[in-house]
């Protein structure tokens, strides 16, 4: 359970769209359609950033800016796009990426799939698939010597 207050309904998101040029609210909506296309979600209302939260963990947020959006997702792989800023091993498991996007072009159908991706994170799914570790170096055993 969150201590961050949850959007009940769209009037809701009002405060983050206040003030914000045209083109990034429909981004915003934009956004929250392809989430909510993803399956269910929690929108929670923190200072700043929209994050969602699948049954488990977070697993993406998105932020309005006057040129756009951006925030994270939360993906068992990493990503190379030009709309991804950064990516980082967040655990074993999990990259941390951060993503910006300014045109409704820039939420085409390859970005909501990564929502996808990130929503079934949220509900745990990739801790049912085994863990790829790097190999192991063979470990070094003293043998005794004997005379």
């Amino acid at each position: 359970m969150s201590k961050w207050p949850v959007a009940a309904g769209d009037v809701d998101f009002e405060p983050y769209l206040e003030g914000m040029p045209a083109a990034s609210v429909a981004l915003f909506w934009r956004f929250i359609d392809l989430a909510r296309s993803a399956g269910p979600v929690s929108f929670e209302l923190h200072n700043g950033p929209v994050v969602l939260r699948g049954t488990r963990r977070i697993f993406a947020s998105v932020r309005v800016r006057t040129d756009g959006l951006a925030g994270h997702l939360n993906l068992d792989r990493e990503l190379a796009d030009r709309r991804i800023r950064r990516a980082q091993p967040m655990t074993r498991r999990l990259y941390y990426h951060r993503y910006r996007v300014a045109a409704p072009s820039d939420l085409d159908e390859e970005f909501a799939g990564w929502l996808r991706e990130a929503r079934q994170i949220g509900d745990g799914e990739h801790l049912s698939a085994p863990v790829s570790l790097p190999p192991r170096r063979p470990s070094r055993q003293r043998t005794a010597i004997t005379r």
